[in-house]
């Protein structure tokens, strides 16, 4: 029986992490797969969720072989959704394939090889194979702690789920401190959005007010050219709004530049 206090460490972990995720650019093929699959999962669909995940899989290793990055990512898709409807031991063997794949690809101590062995060790764990689910969530975070700091974002997934599986072994005290870890990163995530978006907006705002008046410079001089010109053309503006325009397309560059600024990439993670 879970203890009251391991209910709140859960509930708490579980708001701290629910979020989404944003898609940027073009969504290709694979995305569209994947897009199709979670849409059959969130209805209920699972046979269906399977057999369509099965076929990704198929069409992912006709177009890249067995041993590509995007046939492990098809691997993990089919895995999670088996995992989901009990059947664990074809789970865990996809994950291992998987994760074979990728450390073959990128090495043993690459951020993806560090989600394959989180994603293993959710496996196992739901296969009460405790000890060795334990050993892989530590190993999963000692590679991202080596790649991307003690404090970085990137750890709050592993974290999470080794903090709920020190909850459900009632080691307390320890879950404990890596509950007390996520707080600390999430306040710095805040923190350093709240920084980067004042200091980033304040540079944001002055590059617009420079683009603004470097145009209405532009629109002045255009005006006062059209005024004045006998048998020129607007293409043939003279020197001085040639001059202004550059001043203006140099001004819409550093207005874009500054607007990347107002929340970087580093800390939307």
């Amino acid at each position: 029986m879970i203890s009251p206090v391991v209910g709140v460490l859960f509930l708490a972990l579980v708001l701290l992490t629910s979020g989404g995720t944003t898609a940027s650019g073009e969504v290709d093929k694979h995305e569209e797969w994947r897009r199709r699959i979670g849409e059959l999962r969130n209805a209920g669909k699972q046979e269906d969720a399977i057999e369509l995940a099965e076929k990704y899989r198929e069409e992912v290793r006709e177009g890249y072989g067995a041993e590509h990055p995007r046939y492990a990512i098809a691997l993990k898709v089919l895995a999670n959704i088996l995992q989901n409807t009990d059947r664990i031991k074809e789970a865990e063997s996809l994950m291992r394939e998987a994760l074979a794949i990728d450390k073959r690809s990128f090495g043993p101590e690459h951020p993806h090889v560090a989600d394959d062995l989180r994603g293993l060790a959710v496996t196992l764990r739901n296969a009460d194979r405790a000890e060795e689910a334990e050993a892989l969530l530590r190993r999963s975070l000692a590679i991202e702690e080596k790649s991307f700091g003690p404090q970085h974002p990137r750890l709050i997934p592993t974290l999470t789920e080794l903090a709920l599986f020190l909850s459900n072994k009632e080691q307390i005290a320890e879950a404990r401190q890596v509950f007390f870890r996520i707080l600390s990163i999430r306040q710095s995530i805040e923190t350093s959005k709240h920084f980067c978006n004042s200091e980033g907006q304040q540079k944001a705002d002055s590059a617009k007010k420079q683009q603004v008046d470097a145009h209405r410079k532009l629109e002045n001089c255009r005006i006062a050219y059209e005024k004045t010109k006998t048998f020129f053309t607007l293409e043939t503006m003279d020197e001085r709004c040639k001059q202004q325009k550059a001043y203006a397309d140099r001004a819409n560059s550093n207005y874009r530049a500054a607007s990347a600024t107002v929340c970087p990439k580093a800390a939307r993670q």
